[in-house]
């Protein structure tokens, strides 16, 4: 046989060989799984769905342990006794490494208005429990607890990044500075436990009474999630009144307590609630022709309601206007010759604009 004849004979079984099929893409790195469990005062379901939000897009996946409230996940709860902390830890951490679970976390209302997480990293190896300012509204409380429980949850995978593969899910997360979606709005601010205000007031006594304006304070203090206690006083100028001869000089200082239940509709809130008033108020008079008292003085007590509205402006500080009605008890009418000068015996009215700031 020729060498051509070779050649040609080599070149048609290349052609009639099929072609070698492509390589095989790598298998795509398996999901990690965080499962959530709650006392029966969070949802569970509600928390989850919220977290899967910022965890899906890592390829984490999230379960709800069947124990608190049914979902995917586990078998077995991971509930204790709600004042036992170490045997509810150790029980996530079985419940955990049954289901091969990266972390489990738990969530239940705590004392002063606040929600805490209960934290398991089983690639650390380490518990954590950190404390959450629950918001008014629910929507805005399992998007805090779910933003707060992956920020902690890659601060302490961080800790193991060496040992992590930055293709798997938990390497992702770590490696990823920023946190979820970047387009979710943001809430209000919590409202702080303790704040202060000012603003122009005015304190009037409708009734052929007296009117008052001038700066007034207040201090608040947050004793409840919905619930403000609330001190304040004012330092307002006098008011002055004639009949014939006779000119009285009227000047009070008002002590005002206040006990309120806070609504909120985005950065809008809403106080209302009763209120009391304690009124030292001082009466000067004075004529060229007529015998009058020099000087009068009274503490006048008084109840009523009061409300406010509230926009937030910027981070802890906002906008108010507030008014309140007021029944007098021990008001007195003060007359020269017949005639009134001043009756703080009914009705006290006082309105206040300004802004306030949480501490």
């Amino acid at each position: 046989m020729t060498t051509a004849g070779i050649v040609l004979i080599a070149l048609l079984r290349m052609q009639l060989q099929p072609p070698a099929a492509p390589p095989a893409p790598a298998p795509a790195p398996a999901a990690d799984q965080v499962v959530v469990t709650a006392a029966p005062s969070i949802d569970a379901q509600r928390l989850a769905d919220a977290l899967r939000v910022y965890l899906d897009e890592f390829g984490i996946r999230v379960g709800v342990d069947a124990g608190a409230g049914g979902g995917a996940g586990a078998g077995g709860g991971a509930a204790a006794e709600p004042g036992d902390l170490r045997k509810r830890l150790d029980d996530a951490r079985r419940l955990g490494e049954a289901v091969r679970a990266v972390a489990v976390v738990r969530a239940e209302h705590g004392a002063r208005g606040v929600v805490e997480i209960e934290l398991i990293d089983l690639a650390t190896d380490k518990a954590l429990v950190v404390s959450v300012p629950r918001p008014e509204r629910d929507e805005d409380l399992y998007r805090a607890l779910a933003l707060k429980i992956q920020a902690v949850l890659r601060a302490t995978l961080s800790e193991a990044r060496g040992d992590l593969d930055p293709q798997s899910s938990i390497g992702r997360l770590v490696a990823q500075g920023g946190g979820g979606p970047a387009a979710q709005p943001s809430a209000p601010p919590a409202h702080a436990a303790l704040a202060l205000d000012a603003g122009y007031g005015v304190v009037s006594f409708p009734l052929d009474g007296p009117l008052f304006g001038g700066l007034t304070v207040r201090a608040s203090w947050r004793a409840w999630p919905a619930l403000e206690l609330g001190v304040g006083t004012a330092a307002l100028g006098s008011t002055t009144a004639s009949s014939g001869t006779v000119a009285a000089t009227a000047t009070v200082v008002p002590v005002h307590l206040s006990a309120r239940r806070m609504f909120a509709s985005g950065r809008a809130q809403f106080f209302v609630g009763p209120c009391v008033d304690a009124t030292y108020i001082k009466i000067a008079a004075s004529s060229a022709t007529t015998p009058v008292r020099s000087s009068t003085r009274n503490v006048m007590i008084g109840a009523g309601a009061e409300a406010e509205a509230r926009v937030v402006v910027l981070g802890s500080a906002w906008l108010f206007g507030r008014a309140a009605a007021i029944g007098v008890l021990n008001g007195e009418r003060y007359e020269v010759s017949g005639a009134s000068l001043f009756d703080t015996s009914r009705l006290q009215l006082s309105a206040t604009m300004g802004a306030g700031v949480g501490l």
